[in-house]
């Protein structure tokens, strides 16, 4: 199912593999675990660190190639992406399953150093409230991806679904916790150039901008690249089209596979990510509310559509 050179890469990485389910410990949980220190989500929506699950129902499957992608990507290793077949897709309750299985397999690897983790932190952590559906892969490609939202929701899951926003017909069906859409690019010539998707895929994402006023928790995500999107104005008038909650501006990273494709000049510091945010907030009706120096990442609210960012308090 998965060509074998991504599958050894995948493991080496530490993801857990079951079919096209993906499941791995976030760096975040680790920090929680060995020396308490919070995400930035923790921070912005009130999510507990180390009961949060990191994955992906679609491991490998996505229809775009970012140049910012910290994942394995088939063209890094000059795999023809057109030959790697669908996957038979698991049903959703076979899914649910396996990440939590998967989880509580990488979880349980924290019981032999109890002593530094503390046994209420261990416990907490095997059980887990919140699902970030945005490892790799694109989750809006797995056909059952409502249902799978529905059965968490149902055990008592928060969730957060993180999409390219291409499929627009799977985004207006599914209602997760907090539906996050990637933007990385202001025009079609930005979008080939820094996401290397198809043009057909840019009119879609278009057509799902206009189609987020009407969800009920919604988050725009910008990962800023110096050189080819750290312009902000140009995102403007995007942002007002879509009228979402929340943006959060973010700078690339130089970690994993995209340093075979970018530099670490590539790279903006936090206080030009503040700078830029600021610049959003004297041109838009998006409010600055929160900042995160560690992760370089910014939150901004509608002033018109304003909710209370924290799920739990």
């Amino acid at each position: 199912m998965i060509p074998e050179e991504i599958y050894k890469i995948l493991r080496k990485q530490r993801y857990q593999i079951y079919n096209h389910i993906g499941v791995k410990l976030c760096g975040w949980v680790r920090k929680k675990m060995l020396e308490d220190k919070n995400c930035y989500k923790s921070q912005f929506y009130g999510i507990e660190t180390h009961r949060c699950i990191q994955c992906t129902p679609s491991v490998i499957w996505c229809q775009q190639n970012c140049i910012f992608c910290w994942r394995v990507l088939p063209t890094d290793i000059n795999i023809d992406i057109n030959k790697i077949k669908e996957p038979k897709w698991e049903e959703p309750e076979v899914v649910y399953e396996k990440i939590l299985e998967l989880h509580r397999r990488i979880i349980m690897g924290y019981g032999g150093v109890i002593d530094r983790v503390g046994e209420k932190k261990f416990k907490e952590a095997l059980e887990p409230k919140h699902v970030a559906i945005s490892l790799s892969g694109e989750p809006t490609l797995y056909p059952y991806l409502d249902e799978l939202i529905k059965i968490f929701h149902k055990k008592g899951f928060t969730t957060f679904v993180v999409s390219n926003g291409i499929l627009t017909e799977v985004i207006e069906k599914i209602e997760p916790t907090q539906l996050y859409i990637s933007l990385d690019a202001y025009d079609l010539e930005s979008y080939k150039r820094i996401c290397r998707g198809k043009e057909e895929y840019w009119e879609s994402i278009l057509n799902t901008l206009d189609i987020l006023k009407e969800k009920k928790r919604t988050c725009i995500r910008t990962t800023l690249v110096r050189g080819y999107n750290d312009d902000i104005l140009k995102f403007v008038d995007l942002y007002e089209r879509a009228n979402v909650h929340f943006i959060e501006l973010k700078s690339y990273m130089h970690v994993g596979y995209s340093q075979k494709r970018l530099s670490k000049e590539n790279m903006l510091q936090h206080d030009e990510i503040l700078k830029l945010a600021k610049i959003l907030e004297e041109n838009s009706s998006y409010e600055l509310i929160d900042d995160n120096e560690d992760s370089r990442v910014t939150l901004l609210q509608n002033e018109n559509r304003k909710i209370n960012p924290k799920i739990f308090e």
